[in-house]
């Protein structure tokens, strides 16, 4: 007992415990011992026999000997400057899609995920797999995102990581000591899986394969929401360094493999009845009234351009950013309704295409208030009126053609597998 230091092994299992969002109780449970014994541990007052710690480090993926020496997280490497670096499974192609839009960082992330561990099946002339925006395309649709404004799902989608056998769990660098995560991230690094790191702030979402500097730095892709072309610029051969990482108020988001995987069809029927639910909401989601999703963004949209109109403002402020969240979401869902077409079994085609034609006008509006909205700072006062009118009823005849092309999109998914 004198080699280690009970005390702060039994932080460590509360830490990993608390960590892994596991109660005492919880934890009991999974380990057939009372909840007091759970405590006795965590207090520094016991610590749990070889058995029960084989089982800890099993359910926590950490081993036996960081449990015991928490201290020892930090790599021991001698050569401070070691560097590990996980290759990609099998080489990528460039990206080969449109340089814009594609601002969604997540979705151009998961597409990352798939040409990592050499899932795609489409491969070029050189036997790369190709990169371009169908992955980001389906990805922008199960995550939910390209059906909103603003808006995104609290918690990552399952499905986007099991349509590749894969899983995740998520870890609060608040919770953690510092060499504590940096252990987590180069031990998963190590084991050949990308670590993700989630800032709270507005800066990059780290994508990382790598590290140096006994885990303080880590080396992989960074991907920012609304940055088009550094989430169109996924390229294993050129990562850059995050130095401090692990300081930054983040979550870690744990990639490893899955007992399941779900397939594409079925991920994409859930996306498409969950987009539907979406883009039919009618309610307000916030105090925001250009946050959430649905028709009632068009009819909020539209009460802030007359509000403008009746004040009198020397700009057209409502657009920015919208217009530009509005066409790419508009294209991706569209996008996305085109691949649902070949991917879900059941689905009604001919009704599909209808839906799609109407989302054809519906881009082109976007495209024009889109336009608008770049040169907004262009135009004489005496025309903002008159602009912001036309915006108006280009809202207007698009809220109309998107209820029509639902109102299809909704009878051929009737028949769909739930």
């Amino acid at each position: 007992m004198n080699m280690f230091d009970v005390k702060k092994m039994g932080e460590h299992i509360a830490s990993l415990r608390v960590g892994n969002k596991y109660t005492q109780e919880q934890l009991a449970e999974k380990l057939e011992v009372s909840p007091q014994a759970v405590s006795k541990w965590e207090n520094g007052k016991a610590v749990p026999e070889i058995p029960l710690l084989c089982e800890i480090s099993r359910l926590f993926n950490c081993s036996v000997d960081r449990i015991l020496d928490p201290e020892s997280c930090v790599l021991c490497n001698t050569d401070y400057n070691y560097e590990f670096i996980v290759k990609p499974r099998i080489p990528a192609a460039d990206y080969s899609g449109p340089e814009w839009p594609k601002s969604i960082s997540s979705a151009s992330l998961l597409t990352a995920l798939k040409l990592f561990f050499g899932l795609e099946q489409r491969r070029d002339s050189k036997n790369r797999q190709i990169n371009d925006d169908e992955e980001y395309i389906l990805q922008s649709a199960i995550m939910n995102i390209c059906f909103g404004y603003s808006y995104g799902p609290d918690e990552w989608i399952h499905d986007s990581f099991l349509i590749y056998g894969l899983d995740y769990e998520r870890h609060s660098q608040k919770n953690y000591s510092e060499n504590e995560f940096i252990s987590l991230a180069c031990r998963q690094i190590e084991n050949g899986y990308p670590v993700i790191i989630i800032p709270k702030e507005y800066t990059d979402t780290v994508f990382a394969v790598g590290f140096s500097d006994r885990g303080r730095t880590l080396k992989g892709l960074g991907f920012l929401e609304g940055d088009d072309s550094k989430n169109a610029n996924i390229n294993f051969d050129r990562l850059n360094q995050y130095t401090g990482w692990y300081k930054a108020d983040c979550d870690m988001i744990i990639v490893k493999p899955s007992n399941e995987k779900m397939p594409l069809a079925k991920a994409c029927a859930n996306a498409l009845l969950r987009g539907l639910k979406l883009l039919l909401n009618n309610s307000h989601c916030g105090d925001d009234k250009m946050q959430g999703c649905g028709m009632v963004i068009y009819r909020n949209w539209c009460d802030l351009l007359r509000e403008e109109n009746r004040i009198n403002t020397d700009a057209i402020e409502c657009v920015f950013p919208h217009a530009f969240i509005h066409y790419e979401n508009k294209l991706r869902t569209k996008q996305f309704f085109e691949l649902c077409i070949d991917i879900i079994p059941g689905i009604d085609k001919e009704l599909m295409a209808l839906a799609i034609s109407q989302y054809n006008d519906i881009i082109s509006f976007a495209t024009e208030i889109a336009t608008i909205a770049h040169e907004r700072d262009s135009f004489p006062k005496d025309s903002l009126k008159e602009k912001r009118n036309l915006i108006i009823e280009m809202l207007r005849r698009s809220s109309e053609q998107e209820e029509l092309a639902l109102s299809y999109i909704q009878k051929a998914s009737a028949n769909i597998e739930k």
